[in-house]
């Protein structure tokens, strides 16, 4: 499961960074991923992506992150599990 949550508006170079929730089907652990794309490489058909970090769900809610980018994946997560009793 690969779940884009979030991407910048791209710079003057066509460049941001993105960040993916990223679960495999062989760990228990979803991640996030934070890369930067080069978005022309990618609309070319030659994708760009450079890993800046992953880490853990838990991981990432405790670093400093982009309020948009911490907003939409606890939106995500709480769409999956769905709503409290």
């Amino acid at each position: 499961m690969d779940n884009i949550i979030f991407r910048e508006r791209p710079n003057e170079h066509n460049e941001c960074d993105q960040w993916t929730l990223v679960k495999d089907t062989h760990d228990d652990e979803a991640y996030v991923v934070q890369e930067h794309a080069v978005l022309d490489a990618i609309l070319s058909g030659r994708p760009y992506l450079r890993l800046i970090r992953r880490m853990t769900v838990k991981e990432f809610l405790q670093t400093e992150q982009p309020a948009a980018v911490k907003r939409k994946l606890q939106a995500m997560r709480d769409e999956r599990n769905g709503p409290s009793p």
